[in-house]
């Protein structure tokens, strides 16, 4: 029989914490008769240090619910929570208790944090020095914009020595796909992000995190329209300028190639996207597509339907 997953021997990053976590108790119960490629599914409930980078969907103040929705992850599905708190202003939150409570919890039961600032960094070491901490794409994305003359090599390799895991601009991979292994010093320990949906080497990253954060303030449905409204400009700050107009999704070969070269880590993002425009990007980049699309949906139904049905009671998933 043919195995499920596209590639062997790859961990992957999927966007499933706190939201779309039917996932996971679904591709558990496929990938029964194989390994389960995902190692990591990450996200964070509403909080001040991780909004911004992409919209919060839930605000969770039963930190007890947390826990157990925490614990059961890890223990009946063998994957490992990872809490996005990459709010690029999270240097002025630090003490916001909401956050910390968080922390405390992700700790408690070595879950991984991504940050995206050095500020938290140092706030979470200093209180949890053995704390796993991944760095994040938002970082180097925003550094080659703002310095001068950054060194992007200098730096992914500088994380590897104070983070576990380090995710690489696919801008990066793309104009360094034959060489990945010589420039990076642990290549096993950096990930990659296949379906960023941006531009090319795009300008405006700061400031489209920093919109997405005015968002996620605004607590009236009114409040959010007068804002979409009136910063159009926010949604259209990558003009199809010639300089830099250019997917940074990367296709198949490329992904091949990167494993080739020693990637052992593989991000899909999609936090806000609906279910099966998920699972669009699942089909192409996870599943073996020696399988048809139609043969891989109709085995997720099925697996869906028995746990809406089953399990609804006590699965203890945010969704359904």
């Amino acid at each position: 029989m043919k195995n499920l997953a596209k590639y062997n021997n790859i961990e992957y990053f999927m966007p499933f914490l706190f939201c779309n976590d039917l996932f996971i108790p679904t591709l558990y119960k496929l990938f029964e008769d194989e390994v389960n490629p995902i190692k990591y599914v990450y996200g964070t409930p509403f909080c001040e240090w991780g909004i911004g980078a992409r919209l919060s969907v839930f605000r969770l103040d039963n930190l007890n619910f947390v826990e157990r929705y925490l614990q059961k992850l890890k223990t009946k599905y063998n994957v490992i929570p990872t809490f996005t708190f990459t709010n690029l202003n999270a240097k002025n939150k630090l003490n916001d208790e909401y956050s910390n409570n968080l922390l405390d919890i992700a700790c408690s039961l070595e879950c991984r944090i991504i940050i995206s600032t050095k500020e938290l960094y140092s706030h979470i070491k200093s209180r949890y020095p053995n704390a796993k901490i991944h760095s994040s794409v938002i970082i180097p994305s925003t550094k080659i914009v703002e310095e001068k003359n950054f060194d992007e090599t200098k730096f992914y390799n500088k994380m590897l020595d104070k983070c576990e895991v380090v995710v690489i601009r696919p801008e990066y991979v793309m104009d360094n796909i034959d060489k990945l292994n010589n420039l990076i010093s642990d290549i096993s320990r950096v990930e990659i992000l296949i379906n960023q949906n941006c531009h090319y080497n795009c300008p405006h990253h700061r400031t489209h995190y920093n919109f997405v954060e005015e968002i996620e303030k605004c607590e009236k449905i009114e409040t959010v329209k007068h804002h979409t409204n009136n910063n159009n400009e926010h949604f259209s700050l990558c003009p199809k300028d010639s300089n830099y107009y250019r997917s940074v999704y990367l296709t198949s070969a490329q992904v091949e190639k990167a494993i080739e070269q020693g990637v052992k880590k593989i991000k899909i993002q999609g936090r806000s996207l609906p279910f099966y425009w998920l699972f669009d990007e699942l089909y192409k980049n996870f599943f073996n597509n020696e399988y048809s699309k139609e043969e891989i949906r109709n085995k997720i139904d099925k697996i869906c339907a028995e746990i809406i049905q089953n399990d609804r009671k006590t699965a203890l998933f945010i969704n359904p």
